[in-house]
């Protein structure tokens, strides 16, 4: 559990570039810049005796991170979200005079470690490791419930009087135990160099990793080396294009699209005309995307959802022929039974009714008429008339645009849709997201698929993923609780001692998270929160003067930030999820006269730029969104259901421990249970695959002997405390 749940300590790094620092010297600006990475932040803070600024972003949104080595390893400096390099290579993190190499590497590994453990892949990986744990309560469950002799599934009479409030759907048990597996990938190499950056002697390698995909470009003449390491999570879309005929591309998101540049800079390996490995390298990063990445986790959550929602039921039956206290919340004469003096706390129901949506495919024509025609006029007709369509699938919105000269399909999950856009421009440009069908923009089309985009973004986007989140949760402290009472009408003491750990386990014990009195037990208290929405006017006086009388309002609702311009000549609306808000940056100049805070897309600078009071609510109801309900909130919440997943398997162990229900069970049982023949799940956990063995006759502790396992024998120690007959876990 301890590298699943991965914390780290405080550090701060001096950052300070002296050559920059230098050169303000005589104005008598002395720029100093420290890194502080927190406990879930890497925070950058830039500062002189004119101006200030924080740039605060989340490990999880730390969506590239690149070393650069040049001159031979001689000089070194870091490219990310935090500090972007243009398209000069100016900025960036470049400590102390660009020669701090040891530094550099000290910095991107440390920023490396805290991706890996509080960021998307630490989400990934979490995930696999419920998703193992579940698919064994799905069968001890089900098991339970044929051992105590509940009717399986309920009579109406029966659901009426344990669940009052409605029934839960019960599903056939068959269906239960089916648990989804999540696909594991290799490790695969494209040399993508294309001949042009050949002839300059310059290689490019692009590896596709389990978790992110790493791009190397080596210049040797120049000695330099960058390496790119972007996870497959916060890749946003990956677009094939061809072009003149022949010639092939690819561009994926912030793997070809480094922050702080113009533009993308496609993956074209070697002459350019290499359909075939362009295809084979898009289908296998677009597998990766959609796996390992936000689409994939929404997925997994749902799948647990509905898996708590059988325990619940499960349980529920059980506690109803035990004659146990079945309804929920249960009485406070049981809850003081099972908790003393805590029985007081609220138990947290469902927040939110539909957390997620599923969608049916639905096609537009948004082809810009105007530009169709200045692309005839410009081209002589070679281009032909373009075709332009997009269409909104079920989990991602797939943009076509081809003529005779080049087609493109843009491929993009609703999961890693940043914003909706839309905007009227001179009162008869109207557009979303940079479509605009027909010749002015179809004002009813527009409107129609904005509407659809928005629906899609919230219900199969990270706002789903963290109402998904808070609704499995509910329903894991409903299940632990409905166990807690099993064990306490069946005499079973929770936790165990160690000799019942012992004796269930073995050496190979699970780790209890720490008990303490109370409801849940999360590790992180509020983890997320729901929040009222807020309006503030954020007009600066300049763009009222200079742009028409132009107003800015800004809406803090639950799930998003919506910015709203509007003057005689435009109009316009940008959303932004808290989840992919990214950095709130404040900032000073003038000495703390003047400050603003920016977001990723946005910059608040209401009046003259002088109002402190403002900015810095704004700035503080920002971050605290951000980290309730963005991507901290997600990583925490979901190591709050991590701790719930571990009790209740302990439980569900004990259960079954206490009484005689033999796990794994054996093919009869299997069918006796579930009717069919299911497979029994393997056991995985973050260091590898284990299986349960039974120890033979005649064994004692320190006795070794042969197992046959999914990778041949392997040999198999008694641990201490373990005799004959005891079934204990083998690695």
């Amino acid at each position: 559990m301890e590298n699943l749940m991965q914390t780290f300590p405080e550090r701060s790094f001096d950052v300070t570039n002296w050559i920059e620092a230098c050169i303000g010297l005589p104005l008598c600006l002395l720029t100093r810049k420290t890194l502080d990475l927190e406990a879930e932040e890497a925070v950058l803070r830039t500062r002189n005796c004119c101006c200030s600024c924080t740039q605060r972003r989340p490990y999880a949104q730390l969506t590239l991170l690149e070393q650069r080595s040049l001159c031979f390893g001689v000089c070194a400096a870091i490219n990310s979200d935090l500090a972007p390099m243009n398209d000069k290579d100016e900025g960036g993190i470049v400590p102390g005079c660009g020669c701090s190499r040891s530094l550099v590497e000290e910095i991107v590994q440390e920023l490396n470690l805290r991706k890996d453990g509080r960021g998307k892949i630490a989400q990934v990986r979490q995930q696999k490791f419920m998703l193992d744990k579940i698919s064994k309560l799905a069968i001890q469950v089900p098991m339970l419930v044929k051992h105590f002799g509940v009717k399986y599934p309920p009579e109406e009479a029966t659901l009426q009087r344990i669940f009052p409030r409605g029934a839960p759907i019960m599903r056939p048990l068959s269906n239960v135990a089916v648990t989804q597996q999540v696909h594991e990938f290799e490790t695969h190499e494209y040399d993508i160099t294309c001949c042009c950056e050949t002839l300059c002697c310059t290689s490019k390698l692009l590896q596709l990793a389990p978790d992110e995909a790493v791009l190397t470009t080596q210049q040797y003449i120049t000695g330099s080396v960058v390496t790119s390491r972007v996870p497959y999570a916060n890749i946003e879309s990956v677009d094939s294009l061809q072009s003149c005929g022949c010639l092939s591309s690819l561009e994926a998101g912030e793997l070809t699209k480094k922050p702080g540049r113009a533009g993308h800079v496609p993956i074209q390996p070697g002459f350019g005309c290499s359909r075939s490995v362009v295809e084979s390298i898009r289908a296998d990063l677009q597998a990766r995307v959609d796996v390992r990445g936000n689409l994939g986790q929404l997925k997994q959550l749902e799948s647990m959802m509905q898996r708590f929602d059988d325990f619940a039921a499960e349980l529920a039956l059980i506690l109803d022929k035990i004659g146990a206290d079945a309804s929920y919340p249960p009485s406070q004469q049981t809850m003081r039974q099972l908790y003393g003096d805590q029985s007081s706390c609220v138990v947290p129901e469902g927040t939110h009714s539909l957390p997620s949506r599923d969608f049916d495919t639905v096609a537009y024509n948004v082809r810009n008429d105007i530009a169709n025609c200045c692309c005839m006029a410009v081209t002589c007709g070679l281009a032909g008339c373009t075709s332009h369509s997009l269409t909104l699938e079920s989990e991602q919105a797939v943009e076509t645009f081809s003529n005779n000269c080049m087609r493109s399909t843009d491929r993009k999950p609703y999961a890693q849709l940043r914003a909706v856009d839309e905007e009227i421009c001179c009162c008869c440009f109207h557009g979303v997201n940079g479509w605009v069908p027909g010749w002015c923009g179809d004002t009813q089309k527009v409107q129609e698929i904005a509407a659809e985009l928005q629906a899609r973004k919230v219900g199969r986007g990270n706002i789903a993923q963290i109402r998904n989140q808070e609704n499995t949760m509910v329903k894991a402290i409903e299940a632990d609780i409905r166990a807690d009472i099993v064990l306490k009408q069946k005499g079973v003491q929770y936790p165990p001692t160690q000799a019942t750990m012992t004796s269930m386990y073995g050496a190979q014990q699970p780790q209890l998270p720490p008990v303490t009195p109370g409801v849940g037990q999360a590790i992180h208290l509020n983890a997320s929160e729901q929040m009222p929405t807020r309006n503030y006017d954020i007009t600066n006086a300049l763009e009222r003067v200079c742009c028409c009388c132009q107003t800015t309002h800004l809406e803090l609702n639950d799930e998003e930030a919506v910015f709203r311009k509007k003057s005689c000549c435009l109009k316009a609306v940008r959303r932004e999820p808290y989840a992919q808000l990214g950095s709130v940056e404040p900032a000073q100049l003038c000495c703390g006269l003047c400050v603003n805070v920016h977001t990723d897309q946005n910059m608040v600078c209401p009046g003259f730029g002088c109002s402190h009071g403002s900015v810095e609510e704004v700035a503080t109801e920002l971050q605290n969104r951000k980290v309730k309900r963005g991507n901290i909130a997600q990583i925490r919440q979901q190591e709050n259901l991590m701790v719930e997943i571990i009790k209740l398997g302990v439980k569900a162990d004990m259960l079954m421990h206490k009484e005689g229900v033999q796990y794994p069970p054996s093919q009869d049982a299997m069918m006796a249970v579930f009717g069919q023949d299911i497979s029994i799940p393997g056991s995985q956990t973050a260091f590898g695959r284990t299986m349960h063995v039974m120890v033979p006759p005649g064994l004692r502790a320190g006795d070794a002997f042969q197992v046959l396992g999914p990778r041949g024998r392997f040999e198999v120690t008694v641990p201490p405390g373990v005799v004959e007959g005891q079934t204990l876990q083998a690695t």
